[in-house]
C-alpha cells in the first residue's frame, strides 16, 4: 500500500491584506499538490495573521468566504486541507479555529483552540472539544500552537486512536525554543504523526516575529522500530527553518497502526493520583 503524503505550508500572512494572503496560500497549495500531497496543512490565522487586537474587524464567519476558498482548493486538487482562521462565532465571541475540508469540497468540521494565553484571553474565547475526523487514510485530530504546551491534548488524541495531529500554529519567536522542544514530546505522547504548520513574518502591532520551524514528526519509538538507519533526531522528518515554502513527507500509516497494536504505551497508563494537602 502506498504511504500518505503530508504537506506543511510555511508562509507569511500580511496584516490587513487578506486577498493577498489567500493568493499566497493558493500558490503553496499548488506546490504541495504537485508533490502529490494527500493532506495539506496551513498555519494558524493564515488569511489575516494574528491580529487579535482587531479581532472584531478581521475575524471571519465559519462557514464563509475563507472556508469557501479552502473547499474549492480541496475539491480542485482532490485533497484534504487544514487551515487556521480567526473566527467570529454566532455567539458574538472570537476564536482561533482550525477547519478541515475534504476532497469532495466539503467542510468536514472545525476545532476551536481550547487553550489561550492569558493575554490572548482578553480577546479570544477558548473552545471545549477535541473533534476527531475519520478520512480515507486515517483519523485526524486538530490542535493549534499554544496547545502544544499541554500534554493532556496529545494524550486525549492518543486515547482516541488518532493517526495524525495537525497543529496549525503562529508562535511568537520568544517561545520558539520551548515549542520546538515540546513538539517531539507530543508526538511520543500521542503515539502518532504531528504535522506542525507554522507562520513566519512579523506582527507589527505586537512588535515580535513568528518562529516558523514547520515540521512533520512521528513517534520516534515507531520510527526506530521501522527504520534500520534511524538515529535520535530523525523524528523530525522535515523542518523548514525560517524560510517560506512547503515540506512533504510520506509515511505508511497502516504500518504505524500495526505497530501501535503491539507496542503502545496506553495499556500501561495508570489513573492520575492527586495529592491532597
Amino acid at each position: 500500500m502506498p504511504g500518505t503524503k503530508i504537506a506543511v505550508v510555511q508562509m507569511e500572512s500580511k496584516l490587513g491584506k487578506p486577498a493577498q494572503n489567500l493568493r499566497r496560500a493558493e500558490h503553496y497549495i499548488g506546490e504541495a499538490v504537485a508533490q502529490g500531497a494527500d493532506l495539506i496543512c496551513l498555519p494558524e490565522a493564515f488569511s489575516t495573521s494574528g491580529n487579535i487586537l482587531e479581532a472584531a474587524d478581521v475575524s471571519v464567519p465559519i462557514p464563509g468566504p475563507e472556508t469557501e476558498f479552502l473547499r474549492e482548493q480541496a475539491k480542485q486538487a482532490g485533497v484534504h486541507i487544514v487551515a487556521g482562521l480567526l473566527e467570529r462565532g454566532d455567539d458574538g465571541k472570537y476564536y482561533s479555529t482550525s477547519v478541515l475540508c475534504g476532497p469532495e469540497g466539503t467542510l468536514l468540521g472545525h476545532y476551536r483552540r481550547v487553550h489561550c494565553h492569558e493575554l490572548e484571553a482578553r480577546y479570544l474565547s477558548g473552545g471545549s472539544e477535541y473533534p476527531v475526523f475519520d478520512v480515507e487514510f486515517g483519523r485526524i485530530g486538530l490542535m493549534q500552537g499554544y496547545d502544544i504546551n499541554f500534554p493532556e491534548v496529545a494524550r486525549e488524541y492518543c486515547r482516541r486512536g488518532v493517526d495524525i495531529i495537525v497543529c496549525s500554529a503562529l508562535v511568537p519567536e520568544m517561545f520558539a525554543y520551548v515549542a520546538n522542544m515540546r513538539l517531539p514530546v507530543r508526538a511520543v505522547d500521542a503515539e502518532c504523526v504531528v504535522a506542525f504548520a507554522s507562520g513566519i513574518g512579523n506582527n507589527l502591532y505586537a512588535g515580535f516575529g513568528y518562529m516558523g520551524r514547520s515540521q512533520v514528526l512521528a513517534d520516534p519509538l515507531f520510527l526506530e522500530a521501522e527504520r534500520f538507519d534511524f538515529v535520535d533526531g530523525d523524528e523530525r522528518m522535515v523542518d523548514l527553518g525560517k524560510e517560506p515554502g512547503v515540506g512533504v513527507v510520506e509515511i505508511d500509516l497502516d504500518r504505524m497502526r500495526r505497530y501501535r497494536t503491539k507496542a503502545t504505551l496506553s495499556g500501561d497508563l495508570q489513573p492520575a493520583t492527586y495529592w491532597q494537602s
